[in-house]
């Protein structure tokens, strides 16, 4: 039996037991399921079933309400609506059991206060027809006719704001006065400022918030079905389009009571509000969303206040604005931010959703940061967010060539996205005071780290994901390694200190007259250096050009194996003519294979006669220097500068691993697993017998999966002779510096000078690659590089003294930008 199956044998019937106990708490009312116990003067009456367009004449339901203070009492009561999710209760919320609550401090003053549940939510009664904030509205209309009340102040939290707005357009002469403590508002305020967009969220929200969590052993921690349908209904059913108008021509008396660091509700959405409704009062806190929890006895005492000044009809209402926590202006990066955030948030979620798409398609996980970092303030809604970056994910495509875009793959990246989303959220509020320091430009090392946790987090889970995270601990240690571009970073600081020296002049490019293109910088023809080697050479590999432009290219390369017996038949090598890094190097076994590699491989390319080794070492040749040879520099001899095996990598079977398991269990091939998943994608399932071996490279490439290792002990004065023959055998002595690399039968026969073939001769920018050695150090590496360098600009100068004309910097910079 698999291991999957055993597994799913296992996990599946405990799986389905604690389903089955799950409902059945939830059933039985267990206390994680039950709301929190009703207090002693909870109230319930009977109200005509609401709907947005008025009461129903027939049916009615049950409203549940706190009524807390003198029923007696003069003042128009203060009546509480909480948001959603929530209910009356969380008025009740106390930090410490010996301080009061916010219903508390509202109550004081012989005040009458009401905090209701609203229809559907708490114990109201649930499975409603109509949960929009109209519907609310006209239960609350109802609640007032029932307790025979002229007119309250009503106190709306959150979500209830848009209760309180329609109540002033239903009712206005029924409020005393209007308070939207942390509350919405205008739909341009709301999430992506779309109301199509936003009731298409919520549409998808519906089955995910009801129906998922049935599928869960949640036992009620979840909340209860009816709770859950009716915090999804509520902003499903709920119309903000006619708030901002109703705001602009309401004459309630309003305080805008808001945090100013709600990442819930943006600060700016109360100053918009307080900005078009020209009856209210904005008063800024620093305070989060949870006035009500954190700020009871600041938010009650400007309630009251307020409450206090309009229990009398008529009393003109205050208009300004008090700012207890002016915003900060952040400098550097940081106010980039904050300055492309105020204007991101005017350009439609259609816009920032395509934006968002274009950089997760790059770079999803510093697409997910960046888009986090605009969620945390309010400037960008989470549902747009995701909206963009899952599509961008999703063309991005699989990471790892053995991964499909199948319904796993897709169901990892959703549940990915929104993980990642929101943690990068809560993460660039948390440390927004940190990416503040050093005049915001703490945020770019702010901004970096996190998108390389992000990255630890998604490979943490799982076993192949912590082989990757150790595989790039590994290539960031290790010089072997490194992009071209950080290797060399001697070379690059070093070229601008030669080009003074040599006063402008590219002399380096002087090296190698005989070879193209500055003596084989870049895109010099591989066959078009073996041809200068004389035609009876023995030890250069024959070789023939074809050009794969061609229609007929491997039809022409499959005569060339028949009629041209130097080539030795099948097996062939064949690889591109200007190739880089071995890419595209094929050894050829069939006529298909040759079919394959010209439908791949458009461009010239070499057939050249397979050499079976099987060993290959790299070898570098230049001129000896003027002080050990008097001799013009065409007629020195030269040395070997470096010698480095290549050792052909080998997977072995234990019997029981899949090649892919294999390939990321071992410490070194896991660096190249991108490569290797690739290479065999159509085998990676299967299982090696213990002790059979699978050869992963064949190219004598580092990039292609060799390990290059120096090997001193293989220069012999005999082979050396024989490489400087051969070096000096090159047409007009115009060779001077680069790599042979060879394959041979044995170090016997090599240090004899004999039993080898050389496989190509690279020229200016070959590399001695011994430098690769994963024994040595980046230090040792380093000279090895610089040295060569050191040489090539040396023969360069020689090379132009003598009358070679090094490449001009135009031409230099045309051939390097192609």
């Amino acid at each position: 039996m698999s291991h999957r199956r055993r597994w799913t044998r296992l996990v599946l019937p405990a799986y389905i037991l604690l389903l089955l106990a799950s409902h059945l708490v939830q059933r039985l009312g267990s206390p994680a399921e039950t709301l929190p116990s009703a207090p002693a003067d909870a109230t319930f009456i009977d109200i005509p079933v609401p709907h947005a367009t008025g009461p129903d004449p027939v049916r009615t339901i049950r409203l549940a309400f706190i009524d807390r203070g003198p029923v007696s009492s003069p003042l128009p009561p203060i009546i509480l609506l909480h948001g959603s999710p929530g209910q009356a209760s969380d008025f009740l919320f106390r930090r410490h059991p010996e301080t009061p609550s916010f219903l508390d401090h509202l109550g004081t003053h012989q005040r009458r206060v009401l905090a209701v549940d609203l229809p559907g939510f708490g114990r109201s009664q649930t499975w409603i027809p109509d949960y929009s904030s109209r519907a609310a509205a006209r239960a609350l209309v109802s609640l007032l006719d029932a307790l025979d009340l002229d007119r309250a102040h009503f106190v709306c939290w959150s979500n209830s704001g848009a209760v309180g707005i329609n109540l002033a357009d239903l009712a206005p002469d029924r409020m005393a006065s209007l308070t939207l403590l942390a509350a919405i508002g205008a739909q341009q305020t709301e999430g992506s400022g779309s109301y199509w967009f936003e009731h298409a969220k919520y549409l998808v929200g519906l089955p995910l918030a009801v129906g998922l969590p049935e599928l869960l052993p949640h036992f009620g921690l979840l909340g209860s079905t009816g709770q859950r349908h009716a915090f999804i209904r509520s902003f499903l059913d709920n119309d903000q389009r006619p708030l901002s108008g109703i705001m602009a021509h309401t004459r309630v008396p309003t305080l805008i009571l808001h945090g100013r660091h709600d990442f819930l509700i943006a600060d700016w959405a109360a100053e918009y509000h307080h900005h078009i409704m020209p009856s209210s009062r904005l008063v800024m806190l620093d305070a989060s969303h949870f006035l009500p929890f954190f700020q009871p006895q600041e938010s009650a005492s400007f309630i009251l206040a307020h409450a206090q000044r309009h229990d009398t009809p008529g009393v003109q209402p205050l208009t300004d604005s008090e700012n207890l926590a002016p915003r900060v202006e952040r400098a550097g990066p940081a106010r980039w931010i904050d300055y492309l955030g105020s204007h991101l948030r005017r350009w439609g979620p259609i816009t920032q959703i395509l934006l968002i798409l274009l950089l997760a398609r790059w770079k999803p996980e510093s697409a997910t940061l960046l888009a986090a970092l605009f969620v945390a303030p309010g400037n960008l809604d989470f549902g747009v967010a995701f909206a963009g970056l899952l599509p961008g994910r999703l063309w991005r495509g699989p990471e790892l060539p053995d991964q499909r875009r199948n319904f796993p793959w897709i169901a990892s990246q959703t549940a990915w996205t929104l993980v990642a989303l929101a943690l990068a959220s809560v993460g660039a509020g948390l440390t927004d005071p940190l990416a503040r320091q050093a005049g915001g430009w703490l945020l770019i090392p702010v901004f970096v780290s996190g998108v390389l946790l992000l990255r630890l987090v998604r490979h943490l889970w799982t076993w192949t994901g912590r082989r990757r995270i150790q595989a790039a601990i590994a290539r960031a240690l290790h010089h072997e390694w490194w992009p071209m571009l950080v290797f060399y970073t001697p070379v690059w600081l070093s070229i601008p200190i030669m080009l003074l020296r040599r006063r402008g002049r590219l002399v380096f490019t002087a090296t190698n007259p005989g070879i193209e293109n500055g003596g084989g910088f870049v895109g010099e023809s591989k066959s078009g250096i073996l041809s200068r080697f004389p035609s009876d050479e023995p030890t250069v590999l024959h070789a023939r050009l074809i050009d794969g432009s061609q229609p007929g290219a491997a039809r022409a390369a499959l005569d060339l194996l028949a009629t041209d017996p130097a080539l030795g038949g099948f097996p062939v090598v064949l690889k591109p003519d200007a190739g880089q890094r071995g890419v595209g190097v094929t050894l050829a076994r069939s006529p298909d294979d040759v079919r394959a590699y010209f439908a791949r491989q458009p461009g010239p390319a070499l057939l050249q006669r397979f050499h079976p080794g099987p060993c290959e070492c790299g070898v570098f040749w230049m001129r000896k220097p003027a002080h050990l040879d008097p001799r013009p520099v065409h007629q020195r001899d030269g040395f070997i500068f470096s010698v480095n095996r290549k050792l052909f990598q080998h997977l072995e079977g234990d019997g029981t691993s899949t090649i892919r398991r294999l390939i990321w269990a071992h410490p070194r091939y896991r660096c190249q697993a991108r490569l290797f998943l690739a290479r065999f994608a159509d085998q990676l399932d299967e299982v090696l017998p213990a002790g059979q071996r699978l050869l992963l490279s064949f190219a004598g490439n580092h990039a292609q999966g060799t390990c290059f290792v120096d090997g001193p002990e293989l220069i012999t004065p005999a082979f050396e002779a024989e490489i400087n023959r051969i070096a000096r055998s090159f047409r007009d002595d115009g060779f001077d510096f680069g790599r042979f690399d060879l394959r041979y039968e044995n170090d016997e026969l090599l240090a004899q000078g004999r039993g080898f073939a050389i496989l190509e001769l690279n020229g200016l920018t070959s590399e001695s690659t011994n430098m690769y050695d994963p024994n040595r150090s980046l230090r040792w590496a380093w000279s090895i590089l610089l040295a060569q360098w050191r040489h090539a600009d040396r023969i360069g100068l020689e090379r132009a003294a003598a009358g070679t004309r090094p490449l001009r910097l135009v031409d230099f910079l045309r051939l390097v930008l192609g």
